[in-house]
């Protein structure tokens, strides 16, 4: 499998090594790509990025049936994936104080304040 057209990649090497970019052509040896960041369109070797689109091509062709997660058997609890939206600020101010240090395990942080307000309004409401 080759590079197409619309590929999304990341510079592995040289002065754009780390950005990321969409591939605008496959000329011959070369990738032309236009860069996210500033917009710029620069040549470089299949070689020379990672190319994530060609990645997961090649999964879709050898696993198309593949679960997405944690492989079944890893499960060391028994828990479930929730979505949900928050509040910019307050995911902001969470991911802060994540990244100080002071939370250091957000499941079991999320699970104590869910036990916590959950018994109490079990509370509230067997008075009511």
């Amino acid at each position: 499998m080759k590079a197409e057209a619309g590929d999304k990649v990341r510079v592995k090497v040289g002065d754009y090594a780390g950005q990321r970019g969409v591939v605008e052509a496959v000329e011959s040896e070369k990738l032309l790509l236009r860069l996210e960041e500033s917009g710029s369109k620069v040549r470089v070797t299949p070689e020379q990025v990672t190319n994530y689109s060609l990645a997961a091509r090649k999964a879709w062709v050898t696993e198309p049936d593949r679960a997405v997660g944690r492989p079944k058997g890893t499960r060391l609890t028994d828990r479930v994936s929730v979505t949900l939206r928050l509040d910019r600020a307050l995911w902001e101010q969470f991911l802060g104080l994540e990244e100080a240090g002071v939370i250091d395990d957000r499941t079991g942080l999320i699970n104590g304040w869910l036990r916590e307000k959950l018994a109490e309004l079990d509370r509230e409401g067997r008075k009511s």
